[in-house]
């Protein structure tokens, strides 16, 4: 997430009855070399309207206990941004890793009734949720908001993995994939294909190694 999200104008989908907003996103490899010619927006092709948005340092707090919130799709986290700290809910509710559909969960009583039926001893009054810490790590987060409408995200984690995410909000998931999709074919030269691994995949490989 990048300040402000970028969507899908609703007026352009006709017929459609008012949903939740979900973010839709495509999850991409990238070269940190290739950065400086992303800011300058020399790449060949260029963007059509490129906007660096901001650079930020998060760190993100995950819980779980025994593997069971992941195993039902769901990525409870505490991000401390600046000065401010967020518990929040993630929940996939379509798609695979590489290209998700999330339902972002804020409100405290909402996560709750989210999580509570799967790990009945989560609390949030309690140190750690009543839960175990899955993983800690700090982020260095790049946005831009790319042709007005997509919102790119660069995160370069300081366990040394970088992984790039490409998002919309917006009420209907196959139209924003299929906007996403077009949108990271027509720059290739940004948009590495192949896999992109994970921040929590990267996490376990790294520490696994150490």
């Amino acid at each position: 997430m990048c300040g402000a999200h970028a969507s899908i104008d609703p007026a352009s989908i006709p017929n459609m009855a008012a949903k939740r907003l979900l973010e839709v996103e495509s999850k991409f490899m990238f070269d940190p070399t290739l950065i400086p010619r992303l800011i300058s927006n020399g790449g060949n092709p260029r963007f059509k309207r490129l906007e660096a948005v901001g650079t930020h340092m998060m760190t993100d707090t995950y819980y779980d206990h025994r593997d069971i919130l992941s195993s039902n799709a769901i990525w409870l986290r505490r991000r401390q941004d600046g000065h401010s700290t967020i518990l929040e809910a993630k929940v996939r509710v379509g798609g695979n890793y590489a290209r998700s559909t999330f339902d972002e969960i804020t409100d405290g009583a909402v996560i709750a009734k989210t999580v509570r039926p799967h790990v009945p001893g989560f609390n949030e009054a309690k140190e750690n949720l009543g839960l175990d810490i899955l993983a800690r790590f700090t982020t260095t987060r790049q946005c831009f908001r790319a042709d007005d409408k997509f919102s790119i995200m660069l995160d370069q984690m300081d366990f040394g993995h970088s992984i790039g995410e490409v998002e919309l909000m917006a009420e209907d998931e196959a139209i924003a994939h299929q906007a996403i999709d077009g949108f990271m074919a027509r720059y290739p030269w940004f948009f590495l294909k192949g896999k992109a691994e994970g921040k929590l995949e990267a996490y376990f490989r790294v520490k696994g190694a150490q």
